[in-house]
């Protein structure tokens, strides 16, 4: 039996939720009750998986009225996604996630409006976390491991591992590899 791609996805967003840990479903549908953020990314998953025509659109109102969060039709978001708090999310249609994302409140992923400009959106790459307030907008795209400030306006590229803050947002820190200490043999 083929277990269907939001299915996987979804257990993979509970599996952030918990710390790595598997659930029952008893354990899931408790999260799901009490976390808005979980109830959030089950009916993102969901809508995803509907027919666009009718179960998509309510599935995304409905997410709307119960959590606050709004997940445009086309974004494409990888697993583990993790939101806390989804009231005032705004993921654009075109937006992408990476793996192991965590989104707080009123997170904006959307376009960058003006200037003749064609629908631009952003790439966040995976175990990325942004803050929240914070709006990537536009084209850019944010490095796997970077760390994006609350209240943040981001307009330009962050390089992975790196820490943007402000309005607009510039890198306050970049994070370099650690180096490995030598051996004693």
């Amino acid at each position: 039996m083929r277990v269907p791609q939001w299915t996987v996805l979804f257990l993979a967003d509970l599996r952030s939720v918990t710390g790595g840990q598997r659930t029952g479903p008893v354990g899931a549908a408790w999260l799901v009750a009490t976390r808005p953020g979980v109830l959030a990314t089950l009916l993102m998953r969901l809508q995803g998986a509907a027919d666009e025509r009718v179960g998509a659109p309510l599935l995304r109102a409905l997410n709307h009225l119960l959590t606050g969060a709004d997940f445009e039709p086309g974004a494409r978001i990888g697993p583990g996604l993790r939101l806390e708090h989804p009231n005032g999310l705004v993921v654009g249609a075109r937006a992408v996630v990476g793996t192991n994302a965590f989104l707080c409140q009123r997170v904006t992923l959307g376009e960058r409006l003006g200037d003749n400009r064609g629908p631009e959106h952003p790439v966040l790459g995976d175990n990325v976390f942004v803050g929240a307030g914070a709006a990537v907008l536009g084209s850019v795209r944010v490095g796997c491991g970077a760390r994006i400030g609350a209240g943040a306006v981001v307009l330009h590229d962050v390089p992975a591992g790196a820490v943007a803050v402000g309005n607009p947002a510039v890198i306050a820190r970049r994070r370099t590899p650690r180096s490995r200490p030598r051996s004693l043999v």
